[in-house]
C-alpha cells in the first residue's frame, strides 16, 4: 500500500500521506518517488501542498528539504488549510513569479480569502486584498496592493527590519518578527472613510504605523 501519493495540479504538487504510517516510512517513500520522477519535474518552480496528516513545522521543513535535495525543483511556497475553517486553500498556485535580482521576492496575483494560508521564504507582493480570516507570512517584507483585513507576519524568521505596506489597513493584527500589535482603523494616523496607504515597521520595540507621505518616508530608519 502506498504511504505517499503525489498528484500534480497546475504549477503545483499535492502530496497525500497515509495518516497511520510512521513518519520515517513517509519520508523514505517520498525520496524514492521524487528520485524516480526527477526528470519529469525537471527544474520546475512549484507550490507544495501536504495533506492526509497533521505535520509539525519541523516535519514539514524536513519533507521540503527531502524534495529540494533530491530534485531540481524550486519550491515557491507551501500552502495549507487552517484546521478551524472549511477546507479552503489557495488554488491560484501559478501566481508566483520572481522579482528582480536586486530585490528578491515573489508576486501573488489575486485576493487571499478567509481560511487561506500563504507562506513564503522571501518578500511578498500581493496584488489584491487579504480578507479577514486569511493568514500571510513571509521571511521578508509584505506589500499589499489592496486592503488588509486578515493577519500578516513579516520577518517571520526573526528579521525585525522587515515591514508591512498596504493601500488600506482595517482593524487587524500585524506581526513583524517577534513584535505584534492590533492595528486599529480609527487612529490619529488614518483619515475617516478614506483609504490611506500605510507602512508598519518596528520602532523602539513596538510597531509603528505611518501614513505613506514624502515626509514620513524620508524619516524611516531604513
Amino acid at each position: 500500500m502506498n504511504k505517499v501519493i503525489i498528484k500534480s495540479f497546475q504549477h503545483g504538487i499535492r502530496i497525500k500521506m497515509d495518516p497511520d504510517a510512521d513518519f520515517e516510512d513517509i519520508y523514505k517513500e517520498l525520496i524514492e518517488k521524487f528520485n524516480a520522477s526527477a526528470k519529469f519535474f525537471g527544474k520546475a518552480k512549484l507550490v507544495i501542498e501536504f495533506e492526509g496528516r497533521a505535520l509539525s513545522e519541523e516535519e514539514e521543513e524536513f519533507l521540503v528539504n527531502c524534495i529540494t535535495e533530491n530534485t531540481d525543483i524550486t519550491i515557491s511556497c507551501v500552502i495549507g488549510v487552517d484546521e478551524n475553517t472549511e477546507n479552503q486553500y489557495i488554488k491560484a498556485a501559478g501566481s508566483f513569479s520572481e522579482n528582480s535580482i536586486n530585490h528578491p521576492g515573489q508576486f501573488y496575483k489575486g485576493c487571499i480569502k478567509s481560511g487561506e494560508i500563504l507562506e513564503t521564504d522571501s518578500s511578498l507582493i500581493i496584488l489584491g486584498d487579504v480578507y479577514n480570516g486569511a493568514k500571510v507570512s513571509a521571511s521578508g517584507n509584505i506589500i499589499i496592493l489592496g486592503t488588509l483585513y486578515g493577519s500578516v507576519h513579516a520577518g517571520c524568521f526573526g528579521d525585525d527590519k522587515s515591514f508591512v505596506v498596504a493601500l488600506d489597513i482595517k482593524n487587524t493584527r500585524v506581526r513583524i518578527a517577534d513584535y505584534s500589535e492590533m492595528i486599529q482603523e480609527k487612529s490619529g494616523l488614518f483619515l475617516k472613510n478614506k483609504a490611506v496607504p500605510k507602512i508598519i515597521y518596528v520602532k523602539d520595540d513596538r510597531l509603528e504605523a505611518l501614513a505613506i507621505t514624502t515626509d514620513n518616508l524620508n524619516n524611516l530608519p531604513f
